[in-house]
């Protein structure tokens, strides 16, 4: 399984490298190291200028000038790429005072209806916009950004917050032009500038049928932008909805021509008794049916087709496998994170149950103590209330007992009326006291002054 991942990893390193190969020529200019062979328009592509028309110069196009600011220009492809897989690279150069400012956008559009606009003016669109500029005063940003014609961004009130990708690349006055490589292949979509990987993602499949632009924007204190190549790399010459049909004619053809009758109803019933090949697969032809270079050469270029285009359903196959096993594995490991964590709840829980068990049963310690306690004090303050009790009662008794005796001992003394007598005798007494003492009082000699 590994030799197989191994070996299948290397075609595909092999298959992507030989893949992007061709150029198309109709999407392309300055390979060659020209713009235009006349040097007023290009081939395939047309212009657009505000308020001044772009220059065209013999190894470059200078869509804003250095003077004056204020300007627009763009240059756009008159025709559609029809490949799934292709390249793009663009060398540009931009030049100006040290306070300048414009932007650099790269289009790949369903249409040119954008013209000259930036990713700031530029409206609804359908497609890629790769934007340099200095992005928030930084020395300089290459940003990526999507949109498929429902978005607004010409009103949006955060066009910045848009960019699905983005690296820091200081662009301005380098001197040399500054090389921007845009890649869509079957498994990702990259950018890279100057050899250096940018961004990527493997979730971006860019449509057929669109058209690629440049426009540019100068500020007021303007920035000079110029582009001195633009080229378009597909993986194959035939466009993409053309090389099944293609093939299948190609292999008719050469048939009829080279093979007898009876070969030919033979090969269709072999053709028709097997199961499980794919329509664009050549099928068995003795060497000895080609005649001629021509048809040898055809049917080796049917059979190299149709093996690369195996070779990169393969892999498009085990990377979509890949990638779904990879999201399986994630949602397993994020369901066992899940459950890892509700076991930690649950245990948690346990623990908080054995605790509150504990508690009960230290409550049920503890109210067994207390009733204990109440039984023993309720049975000491019985003992004490009635030991207090026999104390009071011999107190009663013993009190009792005195008084009887003392009135006893009255009894048999002097008695009521001896008592009385002598309370009686002692106020008189009293009486007859005070009286001679007022007498004598009132009877002594009276002194005066």
């Amino acid at each position: 399984m590994y030799f197989f991942k191994a070996s299948l990893t290397s075609v595909a390193a092999f298959v992507a490298y030989t893949q992007a190969t061709y150029l198309n020529n109709d999407l392309s200019f300055g390979h060659d190291g020209k713009i235009s062979p006349n040097g007023r328009a290009i081939p395939n592509f047309h212009m657009i200028g505000q308020p001044n028309y772009p220059d065209i110069l013999s190894n470059r196009i200078v869509l804003t000038p250095p003077a004056p600011g204020n300007q627009r220009g763009a240059v756009w492809t008159e025709k559609k790429l029809q490949h799934s897989q292709w390249a793009t690279d663009i060398e540009f150069r931009a030049t100006g005072p040290e306070r300048a400012g414009g932007n650099l956008n790269i289009w790949y559009a369903k249409n040119e209806d954008i013209k000259v606009s930036s990713i700031y003016t530029v409206g609804k669109f359908d497609g890629l916009a790769l934007v340099i500029d200095q992005y928030s005063g930084s020395g300089g940003y290459i940003r990526g950004f999507l949109n498929d014609g429902t978005t607004e961004y010409s009103s949006h009130h955060s066009v910045d917050s848009l960019a699905f990708g983005h690296c820091p690349y200081s662009y301005r006055n380098r001197g040399i032009p500054s090389k921007i490589h845009i890649r869509q292949t079957a498994d990702d979509f990259k950018v890279e500038v100057d050899g250096a990987l940018c961004f990527q993602s493997d979730k971006i499949k860019l449509p057929l049928g669109y058209v690629f632009g440049v426009t540019a924007a100068s500020a007021e204190n303007p920035d000079s932008f110029e582009i001195f190549k633009f080229v378009v790399t597909t993986d194959s010459h035939t466009p993409d909805d053309q090389i099944q049909n293609a093939g299948n004619q190609n292999q008719q053809q050469f048939q009829a021509a080279n093979n007898p009758p009876q070969q030919q109803q033979n090969r269709h019933g072999q053709q028709q008794n097997q199961e499980g090949l794919t329509m664009d697969t050549p099928g068995e032809t003795p060497a000895s049916d080609y005649k001629s270079s021509d048809a040898q050469f055809a049917d080796l270029h049917n059979r190299l087709q149709a093996m690369m285009k195996h070779i990169t359903a393969l892999n498009r196959d085990f990377s979509q496998y890949q990638a779904n096993s990879i999201s399986r594995l994630e949602a397993l490991n994020g369901n066992i994170n899940t459950l890892s964590s509700t076991i930690s709840r649950l245990e948690s829980s346990l623990s908080k149950l054995d605790s509150v068990s504990g508690l009960e049963r230290n409550l049920r310690d503890v109210a067994s103590d207390v009733k204990s306690t109440k039984k023993e004090l309720h049975e000491a303050l019985d003992a004490h209330v009635l030991s207090l009790k026999q104390r009071v009662a011999e107190s009663h008794g013993s009190v009792l007992g005195t008084v009887g005796e003392g009135l006893k001992n009255h009894r048999s003394g002097i008695g009521y009326a001896g008592l009385a007598f002598v309370v009686v005798g002692s106020q008189v007494g009293l009486i007859v006291a005070y009286v001679l003492y007022k007498k004598r009082k009132n009877g002594g000699h009276k002194k005066y002054l």
